[in-house]
């Protein structure tokens, strides 16, 4: 059990109702499902799971990932590799590319905690960055090629490109070319499953020539590495990848209750992840006051949705920094000051990212407390 100010209500049955909010809930029998199910997806394909951890930011979910069979860990920031690193974990692979050279010299550092530690690239000026870091060529550190694949966000957008800096990487020792990343970010929340596949046909028909420039040169990817929570049953089935790398599946949240995850409309994960927060005023007629506004739930994928504590229907909207309100019908029963409400977050991981604690919860009682702690940059 880790600190914090809700620590010592652990196994207090009323805890749930005791709880200093805002704060982070995480149902650990929702959640147990969703760490089950997508490896269970995973290994009937045949595939790997290297699942992204800037979804969670915690080495207490990262350890039960690879645990429960995770080839890696996928990293968004030098500062998840670092903690991650820290922790002992291997299969590191940071997604972004990292060129700044104070980041380069922090993340030949975790290097040297992680030896396999791998991170993209898509320029010749970040691999030179990361050769002047002074790595040993006895334990190089992995290289990835990214592919822009359609977000024309990072990546190379030729297949010569793509052949040219595999090339360059094989000339510098401190470096060991590991394969590509193709990640299409914005396809992840195509409501419709027919119109998301789609959509992915058309980006691994994109990253094709990529693979068969490569491997006609004799650089044959050993990691084709991409796909997220709303494609990975897409990737894993009829995709180009070697592996894939979703994070929100743990969670879920309102964008994704929105998107058709599997055919036929079934469910393959459930939602795990709350905010609870308190009603701190109701002197309007239609509306009562909770303490949790921008500063505990991210504000990029509109507002929370209602989980518990009021009716389903009652309308969430930010009022500030600290406070969020409850609009309500006339008719309609309306919590009181004091009683606690929990809201499904608009987006889960810049949620996660304003929270120091998961706070573990099981049939109404707190269990565990996590530290979020690979937070920052």
């Amino acid at each position: 059990m880790a600190a914090g100010p809700n620590a010592a209500l652990a196994g207090d049955p009323g805890a749930r109702a005791r709880l200093a909010t805002p704060c982070l809930l995480l149902e650990a029998d929702a959640f147990e499902h969703n760490l089950a199910a997508m490896m269970e997806l995973v290994r009937g394909s045949g595939r790997q799971l290297r699942p992204h951890v800037k979804a969670h930011k915690c080495t207490g979910i990262a350890r039960r990932q690879l645990e429960a069979g995770a080839v890696g860990l996928c990293c968004a920031t030098v500062r998840e590799a670092e903690v991650m690193a820290g922790a002992g974990f291997r299969g590191i692979l940071v997604t972004s590319p990292v060129t700044a050279p104070a980041m380069v010299e922090r993340l030949a550092r975790a290097h040297d905690r992680a030896p396999d530690l791998a991170v993209v690239v898509d320029s010749e000026a970040g691999l030179e960055a990361l050769a002047a870091a002074g790595i040993s060529a006895e334990r190089p550190l992995g290289v990835v090629v990214e592919i822009d694949v359609g977000q024309r966000r990072t990546g190379v957008t030729r297949p010569e490109d793509a052949v040219r800096l595999a090339r360059r990487i094989l000339d510098l020792p401190q470096l060991r070319y590991r394969g590509v990343q193709a990640y299409y970010g914005h396809l992840q929340h195509v409501p419709a499953y027919a119109d998301r596949k789609a959509k992915a046909a058309e980006q691994w028909a994109r990253l094709q020539p990529f693979l068969d420039a490569l491997r006609a040169e004799g650089l044959a990817p050993e990691i084709v590495t991409g796909g997220g929570t709303g494609t990975c049953h897409l990737d894993l089935e009829d995709g180009p990848f070697t592996e894939v790398q979703p994070g929100s599946y743990l969670f879920l949240d309102r964008q994704y209750g929105a998107v058709e995850l599997a055919p036929g409309g079934t469910a393959p994960f459930r939602t795990s992840l709350a905010v609870a927060a308190r009603v701190i005023s109701a002197n309007q007629p239609d509306l009562v006051v909770l303490d949790a506004g921008f500063k505990a739930m991210a504000t990029d994928a509109g507002p929370a949705l209602v989980a518990s504590g009021a009716p389903p229907d009652a309308a969430y909207q930010f009022m500030g920094d600290e406070h969020g309100g409850l609009r309500f019908g006339a008719q309609a029963a309306r919590p009181r000051v004091g009683d606690l409400v929990t809201l499904v977050a608009p987006h889960c991981d810049p949620t996660v990212n304003l929270h120091d604690w998961f706070h573990v919860m099981r049939d109404g009682r707190l269990v565990d407390v996590w530290p979020i702690d690979a937070r920052g940059y």
